[in-house]
């Protein structure tokens, strides 16, 4: 995808008002700035800024700083009046940043970078969940659910993988590139959008040489976004944070063009039918209704592989209604002995754990059928590393693991 940096002022879609605000914002933060050095933060041509530059200088809100050596940059400062307009702006806005896109911009750009339907392949899925053990049955199932663009809801007993699995979406399109703007403009309103926890920057050498691309957009690997039992209804909608003075834009907003996954669904601080409700309407229509604090409305793309899971009964934490919009649902089980001993191999390997083969039947036919517990991946993985922790503590790394460190491991960590 090709992002020309725009030539003139019409071309960035944004007010003259807008921008102003934003040099008056950035000369204040600095002191003084060149032509070149203030193009740089806000990512824009001087035949866009310099144009603002003279305005404000007429408004005798900016001033032009000479050092009186010949061949000096042109720097140029607030004056007075320029630094009583740039704290007014402060105080009701603390964005410093690079100019935003408008918002009819970052709705084309998401659009245009949706995943399509079909885009996943079994081999690619095969690969992204190559270090699980995962049965056929379960690709099976989960490639088209995926595939669907549908809501996905992945229930089970703790300890199945779900998260674990989960966590791997996101690798299936580690080939993928989108774009991500620094932040969006509604009308005169800026909302970051760019946010280093979610958005992972991906190498794109044209973008990083051509300087006719536009540094308004950060070239990202399709984010995961991630949340469970902290997440609050209100992260869910545009807010304004008094102490940074800054918008911030809904999660679901940050995980357009990725992966949102919601864990531990029903373990939230509010009901979930509450969440529910708020997005019957966006996994519908794939558009999502938003509000500033203004009252000013606006609806941006739904383009997002929306993700529940759920260590509870689905049909105690939402009604048939909603459970039918949801279209796929996937039960993670106990496992078959076959994949569960391919699992305590690999936990033996990950921990350089050394163990008999009579040790795994030890492990499924005294502990596990004493105990009714179910053969779940997440055994192997933390009684094994339980194992290795008593044998480090007692000075016996590199020795065969035993029938009695296995069984005191099983017994600090199950409860009885």
């Amino acid at each position: 995808m090709y992002l020309p940096k725009p030539k003139t002022l019409a071309e960035t879609g944004l007010s003259k008002e807008l921008l102003l605000r934003l040099v008056l914002r950035h000369l204040q933060e600095e002191g003084s700035l060149s032509l070149p050095s203030l193009t740089e933060r806000l990512c824009l041509r001087g035949s866009v800024v310099e144009p603002l530059l003279q305005e404000l200088k007429i408004l005798q809100q900016v001033e032009v700083r000479a050092s009186g050596r010949a061949g000096d940059v042109i720097r140029y400062a607030l004056t007075a009046k320029g630094q009583y307009e740039a704290q007014e702006l402060s105080a009701r806005d603390g964005y410093l940043g690079p100019a935003p896109i408008p918002l009819e911009a970052y709705n084309r750009l998401v659009l245009s970078q949706a995943l399509g339907e079909r885009s996943i392949r079994r081999d690619r899925l095969e690969q992204a969940l190559g270090d699980m053990v995962i049965s056929q049955e379960l690709v099976n199932t989960l490639g088209p659910a995926l595939n669907s663009r549908r809501p996905l809801l992945i229930y089970g007993h703790a300890g199945t993988g779900k998260s674990f699995l989960c966590h791997r979406f996101n690798k299936i399109f580690d080939d993928e590139m989108i774009y991500v703007p620094h932040a969006i403009a509604v009308q005169n309103t800026i909302i970051p959008i760019f946010d280093p926890l979610y958005h992972w920057r991906a190498e794109d050498p044209m973008h990083d040489q051509d300087e006719d691309m536009d540094g308004r957009y950060v070239p990202c690997k399709r984010p995961l976004v991630m949340v469970g039992g902290e997440l609050k209804l209100d992260t869910l909608e545009v807010h304004f944070d008094r102490q940074s003075r800054q918008y911030s834009a809904p999660l679901q907003m940050k995980a357009n063009n990725g992966v949102f996954l919601i864990d531990d669904l029903g373990r939230q601080g509010f009901a979930a039918d509450e969440l529910f409700n708020r997005w019957i309407v966006p996994m519908e229509e794939r558009r999502d209704f938003l509000s500033l604090p203004n009252g000013l409305h606006f609806d941006i793309p739904f383009e997002q592989i929306l993700v529940f899971s759920t260590n509870l009964d689905p049909e105690t934490i939402a009604d048939e209604a909603f459970l039918r919009r949801l279209g796929y649902k996937i039960e993670l089980s106990a496992m078959p002995q076959e994949l569960y001993k391919k699992v305590w191999l690999m936990n033996l390997d990950k921990y350089q754990l050394i163990a008999n083969e009579s040790l795994f039947d030890y492990m499924v036919n005294e502990l596990h059928e004493n105990s009714g517990k179910p053969l779940i991946a997440c055994y192997p993985r933390d009684i094994l590393g339980i194992a290795r922790d008593i044998m480090h503590f007692n000075g016996q790394a590199g020795e065969t693991l035993d029938e009695k460190i296995l069984k005191n491991a099983w017994s600090m960590y199950c409860v009885h």
